[in-house]
């Protein structure tokens, strides 16, 4: 059954990637009538995270061609009905594989593991001991490390662990001084979200031949004077470089003449060797030699201003996957009176001779906007630059799915690589592998996420998969259980504003970089081009701040319920919205709740 709408909004966002989402909760949060529709039945479009059987799924709808509406359209006169496109026209080349039989038989059971203590039948904790019974019984004396062999799994117990699993379509990380932590923090939505510190940087050092090493990068000062992969010489070098970076901008006449010369230019100059140049470009600035100074500087500094913040690297990571980042301003909204509904398709945009957009056609029923806020990725080819996505450039993704780390450790690892381009490597490649602490997959395994620019995921990331994954033949590294590749349209160079109507707003999915910086840009920018004299998403207030509309009023009788309850004191029933953990707040004598138990955050 159709569900009936009114008509009427100031804003509706169709799609519920991160931009949009950014966007609807500042709306609401300043007072307008916003509307949040999305076809599909969960949150974060091309930004979501999923359980497994939800990323099988979503390939099985990937894997179809993409459909173009053919419907015929009646509009009214001065009217005219644009058909929308179909959002999977952005993907391509999407390969799902299995590298686990689709059951395990008995006789490749791994044998049980128990805690020595607690005889319990368990894998074994960090740190804990482990007894492998089948063994114990030959009077065998092994080591620990002897003793456990991994666990061998199958496609049946991965799918049914799936609720276990949530694998982002576009991981990223969090700067801990970036423009998003600032932003959580500034609006309060840090409440609704939890977050866990990226524990390692590697990086991939070469040796001889075609072999090369998995690198700890030494980031703090501790760090830097503890390490063995510089030498004494390169230390004392790498720490002025580094506090000189701290306070650059406060040496500007150090940099006057590289203004027009590149980063490993300036890096050079300050008589870095090889092996340093490696460790700054590729694992802490991040960027490729060719970047100008300042660039290179700024990148620096960032990296270097966030370290110390939250913990011992300047990575934040998002608890159960990056789809909560979406959701988590998706919560603001609905506070503010924002209304959701999934599963409801846009058939149409309905524009005017003047080229403004009067509203949508959603499921047979008109609605009517002053703005319109829609992912590029569905907006009519019309008003895009993106009718010919084979001309777009093309971010390659993969997601590997293994049975331990790339670099053991004694504690389960949060780790950041960057695969630099060189030694058969053709793109820098952003590796970024979690574990079950961070609520991404089930204990003793973990998820490998890989990003790069590229055309052909699969190709572009062979050389990682050969240099990080042993697939049976080597016991030293890690075996696939699952993959996944596909590529992405990079719409990020298109332009979305000049051929779009004058009140659409068309919002581009994730790219290939790190952090959510331009994301939350793009969303700024939107909202100043909406509403230029509003405040971007104001500071929402906890729930012992709201003043409610009837604060100090006499109650009448029958409003207290409890007779021991004196007049002019609160007592439990009367309405408190923390008695019932709720967090509830007014707007025009209207009351919306959301439930505190989600606004769990380690920022604040």
């Amino acid at each position: 059954m159709e569900t009936e709408l009114p008509t009427e909004y100031d804003v509706i966002v169709t799609g519920t990637g991160l931009v949009e989402c950014i966007v609807a909760a500042a709306s609401a949060r300043v007072g307008k009538k916003v509307l949040h529709i999305d076809k599909n039945d969960y949150y974060g479009g091309q930004w979501a995270s999923f359980t497994l059987k939800g990323l099988e799924q979503w390939v099985d709808e990937h894997s179809a061609s993409p459909q173009e509406t053919t419907k015929e359209l009646e509009s009214k006169e001065g009217e005219t009905l644009v058909a929308t496109c179909d959002p999977r026209r952005v993907y391509s080349k999407v390969k799902l594989r299995w590298h686990v039989q689709k059951a395990v038989t008995p006789s490749e059971e791994t044998p049980i593991e128990v805690h020595g203590e607690s005889g319990g039948n368990q894998s074994c904790g960090e740190g804990g001991e482990t007894t492998d019974l089948s063994k114990e019984k030959e009077g065998s004396s092994e080591t620990k490390d002897e003793a456990k062999e991994h666990k061998k799994w199958s496609q049946d117990e991965m799918r049914n662990l799936s609720r276990k699993f949530n694998l982002d379509l576009a991981p990223k990380l969090l700067y801990s001084r970036g423009a998003l932590v600032e932003l959580l923090i500034s609006s309060n939505v840090a409440r609704y979200a939890e977050f866990k510190c990226i524990t390692r940087v590697l990086t991939w050092v070469a040796t001889e031949g075609d072999k090369g090493n998995l690198l700890v990068v030494p980031c703090s000062r501790s760090d830097v004077f503890t390490t063995d992969t510089v030498t004494l010489v390169e230390k004392r070098l790498l720490m002025k470089f580094l506090e000189f970076c701290h306070s650059y901008d406060e040496h500007p006449e150090q940099l006057e003449e590289y203004a027009d010369k590149t980063f490993v230019e300036f890096l050079k100059s300050r008589k870095l060797t090889d092996n340093l140049i490696h460790f700054v470009t590729e694992s802490i600035a991040m960027v490729s030699g060719e970047v100008s100074c300042r660039e290179g500087l700024e990148s620096m500094k960032l990296f270097l201003t966030s370290l110390g913040r939250y913990g011992t690297t300047p990575f934040l990571f998002s608890m159960y996957g990056c789809g909560e980042l979406p959701q988590a301003f998706c919560r603001l909204c609905a506070v503010f009176e924002g209304t959701y509904i999934l599963r409801r398709p846009v058939l149409s945009l309905v524009t005017d001779s003047e080229n403004k957009c009067l509203g949508i056609v959603s499921e047979g029923q008109r609605l009517q906007c002053s703005h319109l806020v829609m992912d590029a990725s569905c907006a009519p080819h019309k008003y895009t630059a993106i009718a010919s996505l084979a001309a777009q450039k093309s971010i390659s993704r993969s997601i590997f799915i293994t049975d331990r780390s790339i670099l053991s450790s004694d504690k389960e690892q949060l780790t950041l690589l960057r695969l630099p381009a060189k030694d058969g490597n053709p793109q820098p490649i952003t590796i970024i592998e979690v574990g079950s602490g961070s609520g991404i997959c089930p204990k003793n395994l973990y998820c490998v996420h890989m990003t790069c620019h590229g055309s052909d995921a699969e190709e572009d990331f062979k050389v990682a998969v050969q240099r990080l994954f042993g697939n049976g033949e080597d016991p030293d590294k890690p075996s696939i259980l699952m993959s996944l590749y596909f590529n992405l349209a990079d719409l990020s160079g298109c332009d979305l504003v000049s051929g779009a109507a004058s009140n659409l707003h068309l919002c581009c999915g994730p790219g290939a970089e790190l952090d959510y910086d331009s994301a939350i840009d793009q969303a700024r920018c939107i909202f100043s081009r909406m509403f230029p004299e509003e405040e971007f998403l104001p500071r929402a207030p906890d729930p012992d701040e709201i003043v409610f509309d009837n604060a100090g009023a006499v109650p009448k009788e029958g409003d207290i319920f409890d007779s021991n309850t004196p007049d002019g004191q609160d007592g439990d029933v009367k309405g408190n919205p923390q008695s019932a953990g709720k967090e509830t707040c007014t707007d025009g004598g209207n009351t919306s709740a959301v439930d505190e138990s989600v606004a769990a955050s380690e920022l604040s």
